[in-house]
């Protein structure tokens, strides 16, 4: 060595480099002796950094892979789990269960449980204080059987939720993992914010699709508009209205990432080309479908509904979602009858279907579109009166029996089945009701208009048949 280095000045910079490697008190004959087993020390302190560094690099690279192509956070957390096969929770910001991955879910709420606050003991208090207040991450000792390795997932500094590894023990690699984990999530959450503000917050397609409706501006303008923020209306039209549940979102927001229904549904549709206006009320979600940009990216209008509605099924499967779709038009003008069509299917209450079509309503669809809700409604009562009192003083069922009885052509075995009566009995019912309404219920027009009267009965949600 001495050939061919300055061995004291080496000496003394191998003392200052192994300051960071431990307390060293020899004097430098003793340290000199020990100087072999003191660079193998240090060689593998650095190869074991080294390779902490390189496992933490490649799970960063193939996690921010996912993230690119455009992965939420649950699906983040599953790409976690397969990377580490760690199991992973995550948690809102009252530690609420939200979701898990390699876990038994039951067990997973029971661990969410037993982590609230108040049930901590004094070391585990001051680490999740830690973790709440300084936006640290922690581990904790939940149990004898597990720990939590917990970091918060944040957008624009303030915490939105919670993630954890649930393991027996954590090495460096998990810590290093975690921060690579909650940075990528938070990055993420910044994105889906960012373009929150810059699309959604501002309304520009909601207002504009709203002026639409209200037929506020003539077509010359919407068309101008439209194409100012990149919204191609082309030259066939068709309306979509989806209802979920209003008590879905108790503070108007999804758990973790601040993505509310319309953003989520309005992230669908441009993840997939299709820039449409999207716009929404207390209670519905509306969106103008330009059938022209559907086929110029070989999509089909009726497939993409069907796929839209499995996709929300499936995100929000608790929640009991319904599509109303109306016809098509050509003109914009159109705009506010497509719009009042897509309502009226709807609201139709078939139970059985999640998604309606306006033209699968026939004349009943036509009566609504063009008459007013007060007159429908007096003609329904008109047409059904008698028989629904005498349905709700006998408590029978004469009303449904009749709409099966018309719907299936007067076919006596038919409706039969469907009501499961006998013939006999289904004859006796069918003589009772022409008794009851004075009509002869086998004459086409006098059914017809009985029928029409039923079908608007369900629409307005007077009778509850389907």
């Amino acid at each position: 060595m001495q050939n061919k280095f300055d061995y004291p000045k080496a000496l003394e910079m191998f003392v200052q480099m192994s300051s960071h490697y431990g307390d060293y008190t020899f004097t430098e004959k003793e340290f000199e002796s020990g100087l072999p087993q003191m660079l193998l020390n240090c060689l593998d302190t650095v190869l074991t950094e080294k390779n902490n560094m390189q496992a933490a690099l490649d799970f960063n690279n193939q996690a921010i892979g996912q993230f690119l192509n455009g992965v939420g956070e649950t699906r983040l957390a599953d790409v976690c789990y397969q990377l580490t096969n760690i199991p992973i929770i995550l948690e809102d910001l009252g530690f609420n269960y939200l979701y898990s991955i390699g876990l038994d879910p039951e067990l997973a709420r029971q661990y969410s449980r037993s982590l609230k606050k108040n049930n901590l003991d004094g070391y585990n208090h001051i680490k999740l204080t830690e973790l709440i207040e300084k936006q640290q991450i922690v581990e904790l000792v939940q149990s004898d059987e597990h720990k939590r390795l917990i970091a918060p997932m944040v957008s624009r500094g303030k915490s939105v939720g919670y993630c954890s590894f649930i393991n027996t023990s954590f090495n460096e690699v998990d810590w290093l993992k975690m921060k690579q984990l909650c940075l990528i999530g938070s990055v993420s959450n910044y994105n889906k914010e960012t373009i929150l503000d810059t699309e959604l917050k501002l309304n520009i397609k909601g207002g504009l699709l709203e002026d639409m409706i209200n037929n506020r501006l003539n077509p010359v303008i919407l068309f101008k508009r439209a194409r100012y923020i990149g919204v191609d209306l082309g030259k066939e039209y068709q309306f979509l209205v989806l209802k979920g549940d209003p008590n879905f979102y108790p503070n108007g927001k999804d758990p973790i990432g601040g993505m509310d229904l319309i953003e989520v549904l309005s992230r669908y549709f441009m993840d997939r080309n299709l820039n449409i206006l999207i716009s929404e009320d207390s209670q519905n979600i509306a969106a103008l479908m330009p059938v022209d940009l559907f086929s110029k990216n070989d999509i089909n209008v009726d497939k993409f509904i069907r796929k839209l509605l499995c996709f929300l099924k499936e995100k929000y499967p608790n929640i009991p979602f319904k599509i109303g779709m109306s016809s098509r038009s050509k003109s914009l003008e159109d705009i506010p009858i497509l719009y009042n069509e897509a309502l009226i299917s709807l609201n139709m209450n078939h139970h059985q279907k999640e998604i309606m079509y306006f033209d699968d309503l026939g004349a009943v669809g036509i009566l609504f579109r063009a008459g007013k809700i007060d007159d429908i409604r007096h003609f329904c009562n008109k047409m059904l009166s008698k028989l629904l009192e005498y349905d709700r003083g006998k408590e029978s069922e004469l009303t449904k029996t009749l709409y099966y009885y018309i719907k299936s052509g007067q076919n006596i075995g038919k409706t039969a089945k469907i009501m499961n009566l006998s013939i006999g009995g289904l004859r006796y019912r069918v003589k009772k009701i022409g008794e009851i309404l004075e009509a002869d219920i086998h004459d086409l027009q006098t059914s017809y208009q009985l029928f029409l009267a039923l079908q608007s009965g369900i629409i307005l949600g007077d009778l509850k048949i389907e």
